[in-house]
């Protein structure tokens, strides 16, 4: 049987007392402590393609490419990028590159598991269809010497942009990343030292999953993981990085006061809702047809008396929103 596998049996064991699963998140984030204070920043998170063949590999990083134009509404990456998160492969980097960026920062707390042979034949699948070769500088894919893409490995994404505003200030045309900020300590301070790093006119497309990322779910309802007391919650994901409950209306608040600033402008487009699904294509809430609105609404309303104090006077609308595709631009 594969650790997997076991890990998963334990997990649907443990699902059935909900007391007792806590005390081991907690127990496991505790040990994740003492991993990264030890310097063993690798971890299985972010193996994004571990399991995929190369041309599924492939497709997913078009995918994910595609995407940050689409929504970001912009025809071409330029200058200089962040990518927050990239997990175990550069290939989104290597895309925008062939568009013309300058140079890509690739930053992650972790280093997430990868097989070096499964990734060179990934890089080798993009350079032949996007004609790529210029970046392999060895007679191998080697990921730590793509010119113009740098590794930013084992710093938390809130400390890597606020030592970015001491020691460099407006350097970034874009900043990006997909399902990440839901996985930070304090996305909304990241949040705010990104912006303080973009240039005038620079922007950020960020896509955040509010689900709890199989934490209780589907053995329980998705919103199970929102019942946790804000007292508890915390110790079960500061080191481990699962789901952080920064939801809709706190980054909304922030991005609010900073628009009414002058700093910014942003739109927020719902990619996910609870006891629904999948958004596509993605649109604010309010496009959003309204027999879909009213069930997420519904299901959230139907167990709200079981959430945390935190979440009792919360909009039923933004606790039904279950992930977002975040777009900001920063004035000139």
């Amino acid at each position: 049987m594969s650790t997997i596998t076991i890990k998963q049996k334990v997990k649907s064991l443990l699902n059935t007392l909900p007391g007792l699963l806590v005390t081991a998140f907690v127990t496991d984030d505790f040990l994740q402590g003492i991993r990264l204070r030890g310097g063993l920043i690798s971890t299985d998170s972010g193996a994004t393609h571990m399991n995929l063949s190369e041309a599924e590999s492939l497709s997913y990083i078009e995918k994910v490419f595609a995407e940050y134009k689409k929504y970001g509404g912009i025809d071409k990456f330029f200058g200089r990028v962040a990518e927050i998160g990239p997990g175990d492969n550069a290939g989104v980097a290597m895309l925008m590159r062939r568009d013309g960026c300058q140079k890509v920062d690739l930053i992650d707390r972790y280093y997430s598991s990868r097989n070096p042979e499964q990734q060179s034949k990934i890089y080798n699948l993009i350079a032949q269809k996007y004609h790529l070769n210029h970046l392999r500088t060895t007679n191998y894919w080697d990921e730590q010497a793509l010119p113009g893409i740098n590794w930013k490995i084992g710093e938390a994404a809130e400390v890597y942009f606020e030592n970015c505003v001491q020691e460099e200030g407006e350097v970034y045309d874009f900043i990006v990343s997909r399902a990440v900020l839901e996985h930070l300590y304090d996305p909304l301070h990241a949040i705010n030292q990104m912006i303080a790093c973009l240039k005038p006119g620079g922007r950020m497309f960020h896509e955040i999953d509010f689900r709890d990322h199989g934490m209780f779910s589907p053995i329980r309802h998705e919103l199970t993981f929102l019942e946790v007391p804000e007292t508890i919650y915390p110790w079960m994901v500061r080191n481990s990085g699962r789901p952080n409950r920064i939801l809709v209306h706190k980054y909304r608040n922030i991005l609010e006061s900073m628009k009414n600033s002058g700093l910014i402008d942003y739109s927020i487009l719902v990619t996910h809702l609870v006891n629904v699904g999948d958004i596509t294509p993605h649109q604010v809430f309010e496009e959003i047809s309204l027999d879909k609105q009213h069930q997420a609404i519904k299901f959230v309303e139907e167990n709200r008396q079981k959430f945390a104090s935190t979440f009792h006077h919360t909009d039923g609308q933004d606790l039904a929103v279950a992930g977002i595709f975040l777009i900001v631009t920063k004035k000139g």
